[in-house]
């Protein structure tokens, strides 16, 4: 059993190791220039990527149709921002923000005006609910 547990581990290594492959060094040719070295890089790392056949065509697309698209400026961001504000803080409140503000304090002063119940514990009945709660 120790003989099979072994051989799956070195085979696993060696498979790993195989799936690596010989690792491309890097251009020293100090005659190279810097492009040359760029493209000799380049092209080792992509032949040897898992990228489909297309796919570099369509991200390099995606990539100039999202450099065509204008920015927004700092205000239009505001702006949106200060839109979506409004409505996320409570939909189905049309004033905004503000309104929403102004109703929580009303709550609250009202709730505050209102007088606290004081519970006497000490009595009897008081007693007897608790006792009935504690028990199962």
């Amino acid at each position: 059993m120790k003989k099979l547990l072994v051989t799956l581990i070195a085979g696993a290594f060696a498979s790993a190791a195989a799936a690596q492959g010989a690792a491309t060094p890097a251009p020293t040719d100090p005659q190279m220039t810097t492009k040359q070295k760029q493209e000799a890089l380049r092209s080792s790392t992509v032949g040897g990527s898992d990228r489909r056949p297309g796919e570099a065509k369509a991200q390099e697309a995606n990539v100039k149709a999202s450099k065509a698209t204008e920015k927004m400026a700092t205000d239009e961001k505001n702006k949106a921002i200060k839109d979506i504000n409004t409505k996320m803080v409570n939909p189905n409140n049309s004033g905004g923000v503000e309104a929403t503000a102004k109703a929580q304090k009303e709550a609250t002063a009202a709730s505050k005006a209102q007088a606290k119940q004081k519970v006497d514990l000490n009595t009897p009945e008081a007693q007897k609910a608790m006792q009935k709660a504690a028990t199962p």
